[in-house]
């Protein structure tokens, strides 16, 4: 695989990756006053939560355990595709600069 398909790849999936970190930044509070611990909860502390429902605290958690690994995995691949590029053409520009040089 070449390096400016390996840098297209990567930067479509962190792309991808950061458009659902988006989509859960804006659907988390919905998600979280119907589905998870919502305002009446948070006031409790976590073990009185728990008992009174232990779903809402799964949902909560599921949805942060997602956005997290979302949001920086897709930093961290958009960041990589950016360096695999960069180092692509400046590889390109020492190539050209050597090649203009040998002719002269």
């Amino acid at each position: 695989m070449s390096g400016a398909t390996l840098a297209r790849s990567t930067m479509r999936f962190g792309t991808r990756l950061g458009i659902a970190a988006i989509a859960l930044i804006i659907l988390g509070p919905f998600i979280n006053r119907n589905f998870g611990v919502g305002d009446s909860l948070s006031f409790m502390s976590l073990p009185e939560v728990w008992e009174s429902a232990p779903i809402a605290v799964l949902v909560s958690l599921t949805y942060l355990i997602l956005l997290i690994p979302c949001a920086v995995l897709s930093a961290m691949l958009i960041t990589t595709s950016l360096v695999i590029r960069h180092a692509e053409a400046s590889e390109q520009s020492t190539s050209n600069k050597d090649s203009t040089s040998n002719t002269h």
